[in-house]
């Protein structure tokens, strides 16, 4: 039955199924109060009634709550609602270590240093309040984007005060990781997470675990008696000291093997300055009960398990019969809790194939058909991907390499397309990224402005650069503000004193050029000439331009020129013949009378 959109203690929404483990099922959650989102973690129902399972989950809850780091999943809110246990914690997005690992293979030695000394100052916390994680493995450890590692899940936790219940987890932990002291049935402690932590940093820079095997008792025999594998074989890169670090932390003998998880995080801190470093061999000494004998399985197994009786054996000396058959018995009594855990634990299990990057209905058919687990229709989400295309599987849970075994139900998340990652559009032309967006379903809202940009060019948007979309919402709306290009109108500066008629110009973003004006050299012109003002301007007053500084010349004169002598002449000889002109009248007239006076005197 589905539990998404379920409601947990009046505020946890479920959102969608993000994990699943071997008690609980991991929701992500809305917090309607605190309007944040958060990982639940719900107790499967199947479990409820075995205190023992309820008394570990609670266990996980105490175990967790009680830390605060950084690099711890923290732990918001406990409860158990309709004999449904609950656990609210930090929702950390990204992946796990191990997808990391998976998708990237071997990391470099300097990102590999730094991954592992966040897990182990986390690591030193937990042991600090004296809680032993007991499963640490980079499916449990989540890398954020931004590269912060936290470490979750710590369903298994043994915490000091709760011994009465620990005690009876005889063999727990992914067997990949397990400590030899474990599979040998002692008690986990916090050189017991060391040996997990050497592990994991062997992973980190292999790209894979060093031991692998057919069945768990093959592997745990392995993390018994052989030696781990050179990292540096793999990759001569790598610094002896780093190598060091995991040769000290997976030693067989628990009094080579780092104390404390603070004494790992300081040599992580110092390795990359210690390049010329010895490689560490553990020189142990000669005493015959503080050896440790690596037995192989020829010596005391025959093919079908059974001891091998060897005339040559008579003839050991009763101390190595004893030693050798305490090796056997410790051997038998491995091998039955191993297959104890094996076979009646759980069913038969195999490797959870790897189906993710390639289509939907391929990897259900692979998972269903060639292997036999179980892909419900409910167990299918899509969400965005940085890299998938629509319709490829991004992640499964369980995990790929994760051990499964026939029925098993699998939860798959399918991309439903790459996200659409907002680009700095400021700039470009509005035309050409209108088209761009529009094609990708965006509504485009479109401000214009006035600008000293181009029209045209975008000058600012609503959605930052690198914000990821997604490219199925419903809403998808951007406000471009554009520029609608520069307009200014030229000042009328004509008459003005020249300085003054720059700074006007200038001060209106236009570029000013002064040039001297030849003086005229008619008189009435001289005459009403005024120097270093405005005369002329080469763009008239009132035009409208449209772009920033364009430039305008100003002329103005800078001397007056005197009026010439020959005008004054010229004026003195018009007044002479005007004077001699009106004397001729004169003496015309006077003629006329004279005449006219004689023609009287004959007439009488």
């Amino acid at each position: 039955m589905s539990q998404i959109d379920k409601v947990i203690a009046g505020r946890y929404v479920l959102k969608s199924l993000i994990g699943q483990g071997g008690m609980a099922d991991v929701y992500k959650a809305e917090d309607t109060i605190l309007k944040r989102t958060v990982a639940v973690k719900i107790m499967r129902s199947s479990l409820t009634g075995d205190p023992v399972y309820v008394t570990r989950f609670h266990r996980e809850a105490s175990a967790a709550a009680a830390l605060s780091h950084k690099n711890i999943v923290e732990i918001y809110d406990v409860g158990d609602e309709n004999d449904e246990y609950y656990i609210v914690m930090e929702y950390v997005p990204g992946q796990t270590l191990k997808e990391l690992i998976h998708k990237r293979g071997a990391v470099h030695y300097v990102e590999a240093v730094d991954i592992m000394k966040q897990v182990v100052a986390a690591t030193a916390k937990a042991h600090s309040m004296g809680i032993v994680h007991r499963d640490l493995k980079p499916q449990n450890i989540m890398v954020t984007d931004s590269g912060v590692v936290k470490i979750g899940d710590f369903g298994i936790a043994s915490i000091q005060s709760l011994s009465q219940v620990t005690q009876t987890d005889t063999i727990m932990g992914s067997l990949h990781y397990l400590a030899p002291e474990i599979a040998r049935g002692e008690k986990a402690t916090a050189q017991s997470d060391i040996y997990a932590l050497g592990i994991v940093f062997y992973e980190l820079l292999r790209g894979e675990v060093p031991f692998n095997g057919e069945s768990p008792v093959n592997i745990a025999l392995k993390h018994m008696r052989d030696e781990i594998p050179s990292v540096k074989e793999f990759n001569p890169s790598i610094p002896q000291s780093v190598e060091n670090i995991i040769i000290k932390a997976t030693a067989k003998n628990v009094n080579d093997r780092y104390q404390t998880a603070n004494d790992v995080l300081e040599d992580l801190n110092t390795c990359l300055s210690r390049l010329d470093e010895e490689k560490l061999v553990f020189e142990y000494v000669d005493k015959e009960e503080e050896k440790t004998i690596v037995a192989k399985d020829e010596d005391y197994f025959t093919s079908d398990h059974q001891l091998v009786d060897k005339e040559e054996d008579k003839k050991l000396d009763r101390k190595k019969v004893m030693m050798i058959a305490g090796g056997v018995i410790a051997g038998i009594v491995i091998i039955g809790l191993l297959i104890y855990f094996l076979f009646f634990s759980a069913a038969k299990t195999f490797e959870m194939p790897d189906v993710t990057g390639i289509d939907i209905e391929e990897a259900i058919t692979t998972l269903e058909e060639d292997y036999e687990l179980i892909v419900d229709e409910d167990d299918i989400t899509y969400e965005p991907s940085d890299d998938q295309e629509e319709g490829i599987v991004i992640s499964t849970d369980p995990t790929a390499t994760t051990a499964v075994k026939k029925g098993d139900n699998v939860s798959i998340v399918v991309s439903s397309g790459q996200y659409i990652v907002i680009e700095d559009y400021t700039g470009k032309d509005y035309d050409e990224v209108y088209d761009a967006l529009t094609e990708l379903g965006f509504t485009v809202k479109k401000n214009e402005i006035t600008s000293d940009e181009d029209k045209g060019t975008i000058i600012e948007q609503s959605i930052v650069e690198g914000e990821k979309i997604d490219p199925n919402a419903t809403d998808k709306t951007i406000t471009l503000t554009v520029s609608k290009g520069y307009s200014a109108t030229v000042p009328n500066v004509y008459g003005q004193n020249i300085t003054k008629a720059q700074q006007v110009l200038e001060e209106a973003g236009f570029t000013v050029k002064l040039e001297v004006k030849d003086p005229p050299t008619d008189a009435d012109s001289i005459r009403s000439m005024t120097t270093y003002v405005v005369v002329e301007q080469s763009i008239e007053a009132f035009t409208t331009v449209y772009k920033k500084g364009t430039e305008i010349t100003l002329y103005y004169y800078t001397t007056i020129p005197d009026i010439e002598e020959e005008e004054e002449e010229t004026t003195t000889n018009n007044d002479t013949e005007t004077t001699t002109e009106n004397e001729n009248n004169d003496t015309e007239t006077n003629n006329n009378t004279e005449t006219n006076n004689s023609e009287e005197e004959e007439t009488d």
